[in-house]
């Protein structure tokens, strides 16, 4: 707020202190006080250098995808703890308000609506679904709050307030339908748990698969939480495809994968997808073991800022598996993030969205990352092949898979 809005605010105070006369004996008290939230609400608005940078994390801490928002979060708690090491941003450490949305989407609104509103958070991030992600990209931008994702998937909600970090289904599947045609057979069943991202990704698949010659033997789904997947593995059986890509999640993907083992799925035909990521290697190695898939994060991936990413996070965290590629991408995120805010000068969020589209950083995935024309964060993807212990070894690398989904 400026001096003639100071003012402005004084008098209006003063005329309503002149028209009421139970408030003359506190008038020059409230007037003052009045004035002062103006001042604060107006400097904050700004988000200037006056105080410190604040984020609200919003992650599923507990609930059907917790495999998932741990290593999230704790991807990007190593990022901050380097940052604030060397001193913060604009001069000062940033501050998180970190929010555990246990997977509901009406809570996820509920929690943004109040890291907004009360909190005042500059940056919300987070998620794990695209239910939740949806409720967020929802709440920031009606209020014009920027919020980054950092999970695969392409984002449900399009803004200019909304810069996702993960891998969209394009980016994971144009390198993958071709060569498992190749590898596996033209003939794919689809499986995957009943919310927006298993069939948005399984809708870009059937569109891959007919274009290089395959074909859809079967799709089934099933609702997150589900334990008895016996029906949908019966049911996939039966088609008698060559592969199946799942699109299962959580500790769903352990459940599917392991009956699939166990009625007979496996026998025949080869298994991949998001059911193989990192976080969910530790309770079904030797299914996952020889299976291939497209990835854009590996231990095994060279250089030397996934060298030391690897070496902090297993000092800092002890995971048991493989590091999952949603820590990465919270990771680098909240690097890129930093990198535009100080490019703004300040965290006034238009300003900020507008270095976004600018910004580069040298990250875990190699020099240059940055985001496309369509708000996309394009990396380098990696043909994988799961190996006993855990590893993810990159077979064959994408330069920068594009995706040419529009987002206005």
């Amino acid at each position: 707020m400026d001096d003639a809005q100071s003012t402005a605010a004084a008098k209006s105070v003063a005329g309503v202190v002149r028209r009421t006369p139970a408030l003359r004996r506190i008038g020059a008290l409230a007037a003052a006080a009045l004035v002062a939230i103006g001042v604060a609400a107006c400097g904050s608005s700004g988000g200037g250098a006056s105080k410190p940078f604040k984020i609200g994390l919003i992650v599923p801490l507990t609930g059907p995808v917790a495999a998932d928002g741990i290593p999230l979060k704790d991807g990007f708690n190593l990022a901050l703890k380097d940052i604030n090491a060397k001193g913060g941003v604009l001069g000062k450490k940033i501050e998180v308000v970190t929010l555990d949305n246990r997977s509901d989407p009406a809570l996820s609104t509920r929690q943004a609506t109040k890291l907004i509103r009360e909190d005042r958070v500059d940056y919300l991030f987070g998620t794990i679904t695209g239910a939740e992600e949806n409720a967020v990209g929802q709440a920031a931008n009606s209020a014009r709050v920027p919020f980054s994702p950092a999970i695969m998937g392409t984002p449900p909600f399009c803004s200019r307030y909304v810069w996702s970090f993960g891998e969209t289904n394009q980016m994971l599947l144009k390198p993958l339908i071709p060569e498992l045609i190749e590898q596996y057979g033209k003939k794919v069943a689809l499986v995957g748990s009943d919310y927006n991202f298993p069939h948005e990704y399984h809708a870009v698949a059937k569109k891959l698969i007919a274009e290089h010659g395959g074909s859809v033997a079967a799709e089934e789904y099933a609702p997150l939480g589900t334990s008895d997947w016996q029906p949908v593995v019966a049911k996939l059986r039966r088609a008698n495809a060559d592969w199946v890509l799942s699109a299962v999640v959580g500790g769903d993907a352990i459940a599917f994968s392991k009956q699939a083992q166990q009625f007979g799925l496996l026998k025949k035909a080869k298994l991949t997808g998001v059911s193989f990521i990192q976080e969910y290697y530790p309770a079904i190695p030797s299914i996952a073991d020889g299976a291939l898939l497209v990835s854009r994060y590996s231990e095994q991936l060279p250089g030397q800022a996934n060298a030391d990413f690897v070496e902090r996070y297993r000092a800092a965290y002890k995971p048991q598996g493989p590091i999952p590629g949603v820590a990465a991408n919270a990771y680098d995120a909240l690097h890129f993030i930093v990198k535009a805010v100080e490019a703004a000068g300040s965290a006034d969020k238009e300003k900020v969205i507008d270095q976004m589209a600018k910004t580069q950083i040298d990250g875990i995935y190699g020099p240059g990352l940055r985001f496309s024309a369509n708000r996309r964060f394009e990396t380098p993807m990696d043909l994988i092949r799961i190996s006993p212990g855990g590893k993810y070894v990159p077979l064959k690398t994408y330069e920068r898979v594009t995706d040419d989904q529009p987002c206005g």
